[in-house]
């Protein structure tokens, strides 16, 4: 990823096309070739690729809708309350790098026949979500859900790659290679 940004960079400082190894690289091609990752919006870990999103609908969910998020047009975001009634706009992933912590929860799943347990940032430890799985197949044991199971993830919670280095201001007093040559 930062090779794709360092390219970009030079792309922009330089036109729109830059010479690398006998190849035109065009600046509008990069978005083609890179790929998204969901990060944790506070220490910035991948947690999933935009790849992994999935679609499973909750009957506990109150409100849900398929809006344009993270640069995709479709993406199904559901509304859900906790036992607690604390709202949470989510979205469901097939895979994540987060971590399961506690026992496995049988009791107010937002997705009958599933048990869950709640899912932390493997770095900073943050609560990003939840990870389900079927209740036949949950075990002490299983600190990840099997093929069968799938992440939830809280929407506050993460911030998409591209999105987040788009952030990134360069500095005024940054030089570009022509100002220094002259």
């Amino acid at each position: 990823m930062v090779f794709a940004v360092v390219i970009l960079f030079v792309c922009l400082a330089y036109g729109n096309s830059v010479r690398f190894q006998d190849t035109d690289i065009h600046s509008e091609d990069l978005s083609k070739t890179v790929k998204d990752y969901f990060l944790c919006r506070h220490c910035g870990t991948d947690i999933s690729p935009l790849s992994s999103l999935i679609s499973i609908d909750s009957p506990a969910a109150s409100d849900s809708r398929v809006s344009p998020l993270f640069g995709l047009k479709d993406v199904k975001v559901q509304t859900v309350k906790n036992s607690l009634h604390s709202q949470f706009e989510i979205l469901t992933l097939s895979k994540t790098l987060c971590v399961g912590k506690g026992n496995w929860q049988t009791e107010d799943s937002w997705f009958p026949g599933y048990v869950w347990k709640v899912c932390v940032c493997a770095k900073c430890g943050r609560h990003i979500g939840w990870m389900f799985e079927p209740l036949h197949l949950a075990t002490s044991d299983k600190i990840y859900p099997s093929k069968e199971g799938f992440y939830v993830v809280i929407i506050s919670s993460i911030i998409n790659e591209l999105h987040a280095d788009s952030l990134i201001v360069v500095p005024k007093h940054f030089s570009t290679i022509e100002d220094i040559s002259d």
